[in-house]
C-alpha cells in the first residue's frame, strides 16, 4: 500500500482557485444569447413530447388489456 499511497500524494494537485473577482451567480443575465434560448425551448418541447408519447403508449397498452 505504501507505493500506491506515495504515487497518489505525488500526483495530487492543489485545489482549483476561483478566477475573477465577482461573486458566483446561479441566475443568468437578462441578455442571454438567442441560440441558448432556442435550444432550451427545444429541449422543453422534446421533454413534453416524450412525456406525451409515454402517456399515450401506456393508455393504448391498457386499452389492449380490456
Amino acid at each position: 500500500m505504501g507505493a500506491a499511497w506515495t504515487h497518489l500524494t505525488e500526483c495530487a494537485r492543489p485545489p482549483p482557485t476561483k478566477l475573477g473577482s465577482g461573486p458566483f451567480r446561479l441566475h443568468r443575465s437578462a441578455e442571454e444569447h438567442p441560440v441558448i434560448i432556442f435550444f432550451e425551448a427545444l429541449l422543453v418541447l422534446v421533454c413534453v413530447g416524450v412525456l406525451a408519447f409515454a402517456g399515450l403508449t401506456v393508455k393504448k397498452l391498457y386499452q389492449g388489456q380490456r
